[in-house]
C-alpha cells in the first residue's frame, strides 16, 4: 500500500494532472447535487412515482446516445480542454434554469439539455487523461482516479443528500451552478500538449462529421478485444441502469421512516460505495498483475449479482450500506481494467471516438433498462426488480464465459501484455 501511495505522490507532482484532477472532482460534487435535486423534485411533483423518476433518468440518458459519437469526434479534432470548459459552462446555465422550474415538463426539458452538455464532456475527459501522464503510469493514473472517485463518493452523495433534504432541491441546483463555473476556471491552469500522432483526417482523404464517426466505429469492429469489451459493457449497462433511479423508491419504501429521511439515506448508501471503492482501487493493480483481466471482470460481475440479491431483501440501513460498499469494490475493478485496456490498445488520435461510442452502444440498453425496470416496479415491486437484476448479473457472466470468442480474446490479451 505504501508503494502505491508513493506512486500517487509522483503522479500528483505533475502540475497539469494535479489541476485537472482538482477540476474534475470539484465538478463531480456539483453533479451529485443536481442528480439528487432532480430525483427529489421529480418525486415531490409526482408523489414518489417510480415511472416519473425513471423518465427523468431516460431523459438524462437519451442525449448521450444522440451526441456522444460527435463529442468523441470533436475530442479527436479539437482542443480537449476548450471542449471541457465550454461543456461545464453550458451545464451551469442549464442547471441555473432548473432553479426556477415549477412544473415537471420544465424539469424534463432542462434535464435533457443538461445531459446534452454533459455528453460533450465525457469523451474529451477520457481521451485527455492519458495525454497528461506517461504510458507506464496508465495503471497508476486509473487507480488514482478510481481511488479519488471513491473518496469523494464517500462524502459526495451524503453531502448532496443532506443539502437537498435540509435546504431543498433548489439549493442543490444552486450549488452546482457555482461549482461548475469554478471547475471550468481551474481548467485554465492545465496545459494541453500537442498530439504526437496525426489526426485521422491528416492521414487520408478529408472526411465529414459522419465519416469521422464511422472511422471510430470501424476501428472498434477490427479489434476483437474492443468488440468483446463493448459487448460485455452492454450487458453490464442493462443490468445496472435501472438500479439507480429505483434506489430512491426502495429507500422510501423499506429503509426510511419518513419522506424527509429519503434523500439523506440514499446519500449514505451511495457514500458507502466510496468505502469499498478505495479498497478496490488499491488492490486492483495487484489483481491485474496476477489474474487474467477478463476472468477478473466476469467474476466481479457475478459477485455483484449476488450482492444485488442480498440488497433486494434488506430491511435495515446498515445491511444496505454493506452491500453498497461491496458495489464500490466491484466498480473499481471494472473501471480500472476497462480504461487501462482501452488506453493501451487505442491510438491517441482515435480515443475520443472509441470512448464516444459508449453512448450509442450502451445508451439504448440503458434507456430500455430504466423503462423496463420502472414499469416492472409498478407490477412486481422494486424488490422484485432488484432480485431480477441480480439473477441476470449472475447469468450473464456464465453466457459470456461460454462464448467461442472468449478464448481468442484471452490469447490476444496475453500477446499484447507479453
Amino acid at each position: 500500500m505504501w508503494k502505491d501511495l508513493l506512486l500517487y505522490r509522483d503522479l500528483m507532482r505533475n502540475r497539469n494532472f494535479g489541476f485537472y484532477a482538482f477540476s474534475y472532482y470539484l465538478a463531480s460534487i456539483g453533479g451529485a447535487m443536481t442528480l439528487f435535486a432532480i430525483w427529489s423534485q421529480a418525486a415531490t411533483l409526482t408523489e414518489n412515482n417510480p415511472m416519473a423518476i425513471g423518465l427523468s433518468g431516460i431523459l438524462d440518458t437519451l442525449p448521450s446516445i444522440l451526441f456522444a459519437p460527435w463529442a468523441g469526434l470533436l475530442a479527436d479534432r479539437y482542443n480537449k480542454r476548450t471542449l471541457l470548459i465550454a461543456s461545464r459552462i453550458l451545464q451551469a446555465a442549464a442547471v441555473l434554469g432548473m432553479v426556477f422550474t415549477t412544473e415537471l415538463w420544465q424539469l424534463y426539458v432542462l434535464a435533457a439539455l443538461h445531459s446534452t452538455f454533459t455528453a460533450f464532456e465525457t469523451p474529451p475527459h477520457r481521451a485527455l487523461l492519458p495525454t497528461l501522464v506517461r504510458e507506464d503510469q496508465y495503471v497508476t493514473m486509473n487507480s488514482f482516479m478510481v481511488t479519488m472517485n471513491s473518496l469523494t463518493q464517500f462524502f459526495r452523495p451524503a453531502l448532496a443528500g443532506l443539502v437537498v433534504s435540509t435546504f431543498g432541491y433548489h439549493a442543490g441546483f444552486s450549488v452546482n451552478v457555482v461549482v461548475q463555473l469554478l471547475a471550468a476556471a481551474a481548467l485554465l491552469f492545465v496545459t494541453v500538449k500537442p498530439s504526437t500522432q496525426p489526426a485521422a483526417d491528416e492521414s487520408g482523404e478529408k472526411t465529414g462529421m459522419w465519416g469521422g464517426v464511422r472511422e471510430g466505429m470501424a476501428y472498434i469492429r477490427t479489434e476483437p478485444i474492443l468488440m468483446y469489451l463493448f459487448f460485455f459493457s452492454v450487458i453490464m449497462t442493462f443490468c445496472f441502469s435501472t438500479q439507480g433511479p429505483l434506489t430512491q423508491v426502495f429507500v422510501g419504501q423499506y429503509l426510511a421512516d419518513s419522506p424527509d429521511q429519503v434523500s439523506a439515506r440514499v446519500g449514505w448508501l451511495f457514500s458507502s460505495i466510496g468505502v469499498g471503492g478505495v479498497l478496490g482501487a488499491l488492490v486492483t493493480p495487484k489483481l491485474i498483475s496476477r489474474l487474467p483481466v477478463f476472468l477478473l471482470l466476469i467474476a466481479s460481475f457475478a459477485f455483484d449479482g449476488l450482492v444485488v440479491i442480498v440488497f433486494s431483501q434488506s430491511n435495515t440501513l446498515w445491511l444496505a450500506m454493506v452491500c453498497y460498499s461491496l458495489f464500490g469494490i466491484i466498480g473499481s475493478v471494472n473501471m480500472i481494467v476497462t480504461d487501462t485496456l482501452i488506453q493501451r490498445i487505442v491510438p491517441e488520435n482515435l480515443r475520443g471516438r472509441v470512448y464516444g461510442a459508449f453512448g450509442p452502444i450502451n445508451g439504448p440498453f440503458s434507456m430500455l433498462s430504466i423503462a423496463c425496470g420502472t414499469s416492472l416496479a409498478t407490477v412486481i415491486g422494486v424488490r422484485g426488480v432488484f432480485l431480477l437484476c441480480g439473477l441476470l448479473e449472475i447469468l450473464a457472466p456464465i453466457v459470456c464465459r461460454l462464448l467461442p470468442s472468449y478464448g481468442n480474446v484471452r490469447s490476444k490479451l496475453q500477446e499484447k501484455s507479453g
